[in-house]
């Protein structure tokens, strides 16, 4: 089983929420368009960013920044609502997750959270294959994980969630810079959260800067794919 570095991750938060991140403001833009249509004045709410907003709710909305701490307080919540925050979590621990969740809302209470799904990355992903198959003679992992919808929506009904909805929106971001690449995706935090480091070395470097500049020369760009999923259901 693949396993990652959840310290990692906690020490990237602050990188994930501060910074400017397109990925992050695309993600509360679309949760925030779902619930002003779907939710109707809950009583309290669970939040994890505070540029969530629901629209006419009333004043019991709780900020948190760590999904753990939710479920040390014995309160119930009408809805729960997340962008990105269970991304890593939801591979290794989705089961518990999905109960502790369901625990702590109310009857017919409101569940919502994005995910980055497969399609994400791909050709980022088919170049460093390229590339590590090159220097390394096999694989790296560099990217991930990202969410299969079907399983998603799987794991929501197994766990007893009801009415389980999905929308996708799919960007791309044309790179002409590798550094640019390097920078952004170290902004987002949504790389290398893998126990086992990949492998780097100088002629890993120099393949990795040849062939970007071959490809972008030819290309103009490098395309970026980024797949967002919004995944809403109920209690």
């Amino acid at each position: 089983m693949l396993e990652f570095n959840l310290k990692k991750k906690q020490a990237r938060k602050e990188l994930y929420y501060e910074k400017n991140n397109f990925v992050a403001e695309l993600g509360i833009e679309l949760i925030n368009k779902k619930t002003d249509l779907i939710l109707h004045k809950p009583n309290s709410s669970i939040l994890f960013d505070e540029r969530l907003k629901i629209k006419n709710s009333s004043s019991n909305d709780f900020i948190i920044n760590d999904i753990d701490l939710i479920f040390e307080k014995e309160k119930k919540v009408d809805a729960l609502i997340c962008n990105f925050d269970l991304q890593i979590l939801l591979v290794n621990n989705a089961q518990n997750l999905y109960k502790n969740i369901y625990k702590i809302l109310n009857k017919n209470g409101f569940f919502c959270f994005n995910l980055l799904t497969l399609n994400s990355f791909r050709t980022l992903q088919k170049i460093f294959l390229e590339i590590d198959d090159h220097v390394f003679n096999g694989a790296q992992l560099r990217f991930g994980p990202f969410h299969n919808i079907p399983n998603i929506i799987s794991e929501l009904n197994d766990n007893k969630f009801k009415e389980v909805v999905v929308s996708t929106e799919n960007i791309e971001v044309n790179y002409k810079s590798l550094n640019k690449i390097r920078k952004d995706f170290k902004e987002l935090g949504i790389s290398n959260y893998y126990k086992e480091k990949s492998r780097t070395n100088k002629n890993f470097y120099r393949k990795t800067a040849s062939l970007f500049k071959e490809l972008v020369a030819k290309h103009d760009y490098i395309p970026v794919e980024i797949e967002i999923s919004t995944f809403t259901s109920w209690k």
